[in-house]
């Protein structure tokens, strides 16, 4: 995983029920646009036992971006801050 990435899970498991949107993760990893959407969408298609790691959660709220969730069927939000902090902090 990109640090980017790794990032954006950081972002998402800081969040409320592990759902973020496009305007808060561009505030959070200072990315914009097409190369937010590519972090996500990239974290999207990380399989684990053939389910998505991130799931798309609809449209933003604010009507830029879409809206992303941590799929907690894979990795509870617990587990996966444990494993971001032993990596990037």
């Amino acid at each position: 995983m990109s640090l980017n990435q790794l990032g954006a899970l950081k972002v998402l498991v800081n969040s409320k029920k592990g759902i973020i949107e496009a305007y808060e993760a561009e505030k959070e990893l200072g990315l914009k646009g097409k190369a937010l959407g590519g972090v996500f969408s990239s974290l999207s298609r990380q399989k684990i036992d053939g389910q998505s790691l991130v799931l798309v959660w609809g449209r933003s709220q604010a009507g830029r971006g879409l809206r992303w969730k941590l799929n907690t069927e894979v990795i509870n939000m617990i587990e996966l801050k444990r494993v971001i902090r032993e990596i990037i902090e």
